[in-house]
């Protein structure tokens, strides 16, 4: 009976254990959970795989590692461990390792965001052969293509096309697709506006601006977008720098309502070092300008001897105006 009981004792501490790795996993209590590495020689797989993911949310990748591995070692097969141990070693710079453990856990489970780190391998690798290769099989081999995590899919590969090779084409479709999947989601919309503008597809711009505008005008639109009344439209570059172009939501009817604001990016990016507004002026003549360019300063509001007779200029044309003032061709 004494030999019963002992043996009851054991399996009911076994089970108790169990349960407070797995409590101290659920409950994200990672720093306990990593104080247990001692005891990990009783650990079963996936409380090993636990222990793992414990010292990489401790920023421990080189522990990570080991304990995926002995994980798997213990038969804990699973598609998420792959994808985990390569996250881990991604972080290490052990980049190759990264992609062998990504592409089994792909093969075993293809998910978007099993692609999304793969595809950053590669960027950081400057591998853009292999990056654009992984959108285009994630884009299509994803399983689940309605989560969030394939909405970002979508948005690192469009902006790969975008920003990266410069195909705007490609960019556009990929973001027109990804409207049909996400309708909601009106980034989409604001960057596929940028793609065709940046193909100088202007009217097929200005038609997706519309549709943003009827969103706008019945408050469907996301916050940022109904707080600023403005969508960015073009983005191009100037001796280094970036600039930006907002249009306005609302139609200028007052004197100087702004149509379209134009910001001049200084050369860390992070802060707007000039600022100007396509502002409504006094027409006189109808045959006069509707429109001037105007810039904000310290210095206070400088008016521009450059006008459009209405508000159906193109961003070619608005881009063209901005250049000559920062050439310093127009004072």
């Amino acid at each position: 009976m004494e030999r019963i009981y002992i043996v009851a004792l054991f399996l009911i501490s076994t089970i108790c254990f169990a349960q407070k790795v797995d409590k101290l996993f659920n409950e994200e209590k990672y720093a306990e959970l990593t104080a247990l590495e001692k005891e990990s020689n009783s650990f079963t797989n996936r409380e090993l795989y636990y222990l793992g993911f414990a010292f990489f949310r401790q920023e421990n990748d080189i522990k990570a590692v080991e304990y995926y591995d002995k994980a798997l070692e213990k038969g804990f097969d699973n598609p998420v461990i792959f994808f985990q141990k390569g996250l881990s070693e991604l972080f290490l710079e052990k980049y190759d390792d990264a992609l062998v453990d990504f592409n089994i856990a792909i093969s075993k489970h293809p998910t978007a965001e099993f692609y999304i780190e793969k595809a950053r391998v590669y960027r950081i690798t400057n591998d853009v052969i292999n990056e654009e290769k992984t959108y285009a099989e994630g884009l299509l081999k994803s399983l689940k293509q309605d989560d969030n995590w394939y909405l970002q899919l979508i948005k690192d590969a469009g902006n790969f096309y975008y920003a990266q090779t410069k195909d705007f084409s490609k960019s556009e479709k990929i973001y027109a697709d990804g409207i049909l999947k996400f309708p909601q989601n009106y980034e989409l919309y604001e960057k596929r506006i940028k793609a065709l503008n940046a193909e100088d597809k202007f009217i097929e711009a200005d038609r997706i601006f519309e549709q943003m505008k009827d969103l706008y005008s019945k408050k469907l639109l996301s916050e940022d977008y109904m707080k600023f009344k403005n969508v960015p439209v073009d983005e191009f570059s100037w001796n280094g720098q970036w600039i930006n172009i907002h249009k306005s939501f609302d139609k200028p009817k007052e004197l100087l309502d702004s149509l379209y604001k134009v910001y001049l990016i200084d050369k860390t990016g992070k802060k707007i070092e000039r600022k100007f507004n396509i502002e409504k002026t006094l027409q006189i003549e109808k045959t006069d300008s509707e429109f001037v360019i105007c810039e904000e300063s310290q210095g206070g509001h400088t008016t521009y001897p450059i006008g459009f007779k209405n508000g159906n200029f193109t961003i070619k044309e608005l881009r063209q105006q901005i250049v000559k003032i920062l050439d310093g061709k127009k004072k």
